[in-house]
This record gives C-alpha cells, structure tokens and sequence, in this order.
C-alpha cells in the first residue's frame, strides 16, 4: 500500500514538471523569438521591412548598425554620449541605492529604538504604492531640491528602502549578533562593526542585488524622460528618437540602435547569470 502511494506520488510530481516545463518553455520560446526578428529586422531596409516584415532580408544591411550610432540623437547627444550616461545612471544609481539600503536595513535590524516596527511597515507599504501615482509628488519634490536634470538626481535612488531593503533587512535579522558584541569587546564602534564585520556578511547578497538594480535603472526610460532631459540615457534616448521621427522612423535603424541598447546588459546577464543563481542562494541559505 505504502509502495502504491509513493508511486502515485511520484507520477503526479513527474506529470507537474512537465507542465511547468511546457510552460516555461512556451515563455522562453516568446523571448527568444521576439528577439531573433528584432535581429533579424535591424538588417533589413525599410522598404524590404514594410514589404516584409517576417521573412529573411534579400541583401544583409550591416551598416544599420553604423547608421544608428551616427543618427540616433537627442538634444545634441549621440549614442556614445547616452552611452556615457547610462552608465553614470545606472552604476552610481546601483551602488548608492544598495549601499544606503544596507545601512539602513542593519540600523533597523539590529538595533532596537522607538519607531523601529513603523519604518518596516512603512517600507513595506512604499512598495505597494504604484510608481505612477507617486510621479507628481516625486517631481515636485525633486524641484524643490533642485536635481532635476542634474547628476545629483541619484541623490534620489538612496532612499534606503525598496525592494533592497526587505531583501538586506531579512538577511541582517538573521546575522547573530554575537559577531557584534565580540567587535564591541575588543574596542571597536558601531561603524566599524558594520563596515568590517557585518557587511562582509552580506557581499554576496548585495552583489546580486546590486547587478539586479543596475539592470533595471539600465533599462529604465521613464524617470531619465521625466527628470534628466539633459542627460538622456540610451533606453530613454531612443524611446525620444522613436516618437520624434515617428512619421519618418526608419524601423531597421531603430531595431539596430535597441539591440546595441540591450547588449551590455545581455553581456551582463550571460557573465554573471551563475553568480546571481550562487549569490541568491548563499543568501537564501544564510537566512
């Protein structure tokens, strides 16, 4: 009886990891396809595009790819110098978010003062607020300060809470404190602790946040449209040219400024795609 019921047993979890096989197969086969056209477009003209939009180009137009980096530009600035941006946004977004989130995840963590359990709620609730109904608090907000199209608009992306925040604080909570006290024993400050004793702890956590967050600020058009006009950023760039040249966009062009767009961050993800999946778990196990 016991043999029938672990057999049963077994062919229901092999029947499920098939369908979610299937099902995660079907999802992959849409990604992959959507970018093989997308590839296989920025080689056409645009006649043969607009005459075909699904089949092979008769004649292979590499120079597409010359002619989006030469072409492409908003307010003065070429694909290099979005390029330059991008990288500025979305680096220095990464490493200030992370880093602030990780100080304030351990304050709330491990140290117990008034107020402790309400900044957690409210972190918690921050998340649930949708990002388009903050955009008018948030854009008056940052022209009251002044970092509207400025540099110091990363100033904006150290918030300290977030998604970064739940994920640190969960890891932090899980650290015992004993490492602490044993630094305190021998004569070190609190920053000291954290610097050198709590947050070696969590570099393999905020090493996967970290490319997490530079990957979606990379990504990311809609907030370098809003608040950095003057320093557009390749996916906000290109989105601009695309609306500006609608009536007369060369969509082969485009295709081929879009994949130059997404290459760093295709690069990125296949270099470090093991270590995310190792970091992630080394935290996970941790907690």
């Amino acid at each position: 009886m016991k043999g029938k019921i672990l057999k049963s047993k077994s062919k229901s979890y092999l029947i499920a990891k098939i369908i979610v096989f299937i099902i995660f197969a079907i999802y992959a086969f849409t990604l992959l396809y959507a970018l093989a056209w997308a590839f296989i477009t920025s080689f056409k003209d645009q006649f043969e595009y607009m005459k075909d939009k699904n089949g092979l180009p008769d004649v292979w137009h590499f120079d597409n790819y010359l002619t989006a980096i030469k072409s492409v530009s908003v307010n003065d600035h070429g694909m290099l110098a979005m390029l330059i941006n991008s990288l500025w946004y979305a680096g220095g977004g990464a490493v200030l978010g992370t880093l602030v989130s990780s100080m304030v995840a351990y304050v709330v963590a491990k140290y117990r003062f008034p107020g402790r359990n309400v900044l957690y709620t409210v972190a918690l609730l921050t998340m649930m607020l949708p990002i388009v109904g903050a955009m008018p608090s948030q854009y008056k907000v940052y022209t009251t300060l002044g970092i509207i199209n400025s540099p110091f608009m990363l100033l904006s992306l150290a918030g300290g809470f977030g998604f970064n925040f739940v994920v640190l604080y969960s890891y932090f909570k899980s650290l015992p404190w004993s490492y602490a006290e044993a630094g305190f024993l021998d004569g070190a400050s609190h920053l000291t602790v954290f610097m050198k004793i709590m947050l070696p702890q969590a570099i393999n956590v905020m090493g996967a946040l970290l490319i997490v967050a530079g990957i979606g600020l990379w990504n990311d058009y809609m907030a370098p449209i809003l608040f950095l006009r003057d320093f557009p950023t390749l996916s906000a760039g290109l989105y601009v040219y695309q609306m500006q040249t609608m009536r007369k966009l060369n969509v082969p062009v485009l295709f081929a400024g879009l994949l130059l767009s997404v290459l760093p961050v295709i690069v990125l993800f296949v270099c470090f795609q093991n270590t995310m999946m190792d970091m992630t778990m080394a935290g996970g196990l941790k907690g």
